[in-house]
Formats: C-alpha cells, structure tokens, sequence
C-alpha cells in the first residue's frame, strides 16, 4: 500500500507544505506523485480546510468532518464558480475563471473559499507543470463522493474524527478545523 494512503488512513490530515503546526508531505517521504495518484484515485480529499493551506484529507477525515463542521453559505464570487461545477463538472482553474466572468481578484477569493470550506474538490490531475506540480480537474466535492463513498454515519462523529486528528493535533487546533468553540464545562475530549 501507498505510504502516503496508510499515512492518511491513521493520522487522517496532512499538508502539502512545511510548516510549524502538522507535518508535511516531505516530512513523511512521500512526493507530489503520490498525491497526484491518490487524486486520481480518489483516494484523498484535496482542500484548504486547514489554516487555509493545502490539506491532504483521508476518505473517513472527510466525512466526519462533513459531519462535524457546519458549512459557511457561498459568498456571491463562490457560488458563480460553484454554479459551473455543481452539476458533475470537472474543470481547470483556467476555464473557471474565464466561464465566471469573475475578475482575478474576486475568483481567488471565491475559489479559495470553496476549497477552505470543502464544496469543491481536485477530481483528478491536469496537465503535469513541472515534476512537483500539476494542474488539476476540480469538481463539487458531491462529485467526489459519488466516486469515494464513505462510511455509514457514525455514532459520534465529532469523537471519532478527535480519536484520529488527536494523534498530530491540538484541541485547540482541532476545534478550529471543526469549527467548534472550546467547552469551558466537561469537555468530550478528555
């Protein structure tokens, strides 16, 4: 199995780059290859979820988190690129940005926005750029999910996603990421 899939599968989160707060991809060996295959096999769920930064999440991740976190409603930019894409569509940045009409400024905002808060998804891999990168083919991540489907509900949803994320994050991170405010009272977590 994929280095890359088993990490996900037990740790649940990982980010594209370095930084101080969860680990990376080089920081557990695996390359933009590995993601782009999992990409393509839908195996990983690709957004920003994470302190806006590219965020590898597993398949349960994903839908526990779905589970857990209450969705911003689209801001105007978002819902015409999000429009393009809600009924199946796969397409390029390029080819959004261009079909929405939206001006670069405001396409940023709105696409960044629909991945921050997971409405859309890269589907599959685009055309390669350089060998540590890559377009790709994005969708509404209800388009993923028909291709990924996941587990049946679970029963505390919000425990099984901290079970997993508590293995490289802080509470405090966490209830960031799932959008919970801290429970000054007895907390689930301890």
């Amino acid at each position: 199995m994929n280095l890359l899939l088993k990490y996900l599968q037990k740790y649940g989160i990982l980010l594209c780059n370095t930084n101080p707060d969860l680990p990376a991809l080089e920081d557990i060996g695996c390359t933009w290859a590995d993601v782009t295959a999992l990409i393509d096999r839908q195996a990983l769920f690709y957004c920003k979820a994470f302190k806006k930064r590219t965020t590898y999440l597993s398949k349960e991740t994903y839908y526990l988190l779905k589970e857990v976190r209450q969705k911003k409603p689209l801001t105007p930019p978002a819902q015409r690129i999000y429009a393009i894409l809600e009924n199946g569509a796969e397409a390029e940045t390029g080819f959004l940005k261009a079909v929405s009409g939206l001006d670069g400024k405001a396409y940023r905002e709105g696409f960044d926005f629909l991945l921050q808060n997971m409405y859309v998804t890269a589907l599959r891999n685009g055309k390669p750029l350089n060998e540590s990168w890559s377009t790709f083919l994005y969708a509404a991540a209800a388009e993923w999910e028909k291709r990924a489907p996941g587990p049946p509900p679970a029963e505390n949803a919000e425990a099984r996603l901290w079970e997993i994320l508590s293995r490289t994050m802080t509470e405090r991170q966490f209830r960031s990421l799932a959008r919970r405010s801290p429970q000054p009272q007895k907390s689930p977590f301890q």
